[in-house]
């Protein structure tokens, strides 16, 4: 459950500097949430490895109730709306007429994006 901790302490982290990105454009808030984003991933790689390491019923019922009591689903949900919107910001920049600086993007409210850029996106 430690590693579980871990991993939901380093979700959270990801999800606040993202979301302070989506709020203020500060090029240092998109920086550190990058670095979250990697921290996240090897702490849910470790976490993922002491699961693989006890091949039991006990294992999958630990995983489960893990990711319930620590609201791993909602951050997760919430970080992938936030990617989205920088997804969408850093299409809507490429194609734009003048060159698209990164410093020129005007924040986008939470409303959907037009559905081509989200075909663009999943891609």
């Amino acid at each position: 459950m430690e590693q579980a901790c871990d991993y939901a302490r380093a979700l959270e982290a990801w999800s606040q500097w993202l979301r302070h990105w989506c709020q203020t454009r500060d090029g240092r808030a998109l920086r550190t949430a990058i670095a979250c984003q990697q921290i996240a991933k090897e702490k849910s790689a470790v976490w993922q490895a002491e699961l693989k390491t006890s091949h039991s019923v006990w294992a999958a019922r630990a995983e489960r109730a893990a990711r319930e009591e620590l609201g791993l689903h909602q951050i997760l949900r919430q970080i992938r709306r936030d990617q989205r919107l920088l997804h969408t910001e850093i299409i809507a920049a490429v194609l734009s007429p003048n060159g698209g600086s990164a410093d020129k993007l005007r924040p986008l409210t939470e409303a959907s994006p037009p559905r081509g850029l989200l075909a663009l996106v999943s891609e």
